[in-house]
């Protein structure tokens, strides 16, 4: 009868966090030109940062140039 009540109160806790969130998620949005153009500007940043961080962009690097090869072999 506990572990059926914890399961509840865990399961309870489990939607109505995500719904919480959404709902405040929705009555926050920005209505005003100054808050959509904050808005933009951290979509773009995040795009940015999204693009540079990607596992494609961090690949592609050649890591250490043969200049510094020699440097670091002692």
């Amino acid at each position: 009868m506990l572990t059926m009540i914890i399961f509840l109160a865990v399961l309870g806790t489990l939607t109505a966090g995500p719904a919480g969130y959404l709902v405040a998620r929705r009555a926050g949005s920005t209505e005003n030109v100054d808050g959509l153009l904050v808005e933009r500007e951290r979509n773009a940043q995040a795009r940015a940062a999204r693009a540079s961080f990607s596992s494609i962009a961090m690949h592609s690097t050649h890591g250490l140039t043969t200049d510094h090869l020699g440097k670091y072999d002692k």
